[in-house]
């Protein structure tokens, strides 16, 4: 008589496929994310981040910033901002994070937060003091 170790892995099998494919887990998961979900999680979001933003940018621009370059300074911070932004709107996507219901919710969200990156990174290239 052999035993064959494949059929115990077949058993494990289909006990989680029991489990995995059971209503009332189905449900109770439904529930529970329903739950936690808030209406206006994606207004909240982008309306802190917004304001975050208009802090950052204020600590930035409320003294006077060097003249040299001023101009090909900020497209280029905005540019670092727009590409630090598109990977965190990649790694978003394939969590299964960035769906939008509304294109104005879309539009909020991701203009928040390519203003939020490109402050971070203003306040990093002004304030720092490393690259001045």
């Amino acid at each position: 008589m052999n035993f064959d170790f494949f059929d115990g892995l077949g058993f494990i099998d289909d006990l989680l496929s029991f489990f995995g494919s059971s209503s009332d887990f189905k449900s109770f998961n439904e529930k529970e994310k329903s739950k936690k979900k808030s209406k206006y999680m994606v207004e909240w979001w982008s309306g802190s981040l917004l304001l975050l933003s208009a802090i950052l940018i204020f600590f930035v621009f409320k003294n006077p910033l060097p003249a040299e370059n001023f101009t090909q300074t900020l497209i280029v911070c905005s540019m670092i901002g727009l590409v630090i932004s598109f990977v965190v709107f990649f790694a978003l996507y394939h969590l299964g994070l960035y769906y939008f219901k509304s294109l104005f919710k879309f539009l909020l969200f991701s203009s928040s937060q390519i203003l939020f990156v490109v402050s971070v990174v203003l306040v990093v290239y002004f304030k720092s003091g490393i690259f001045i």
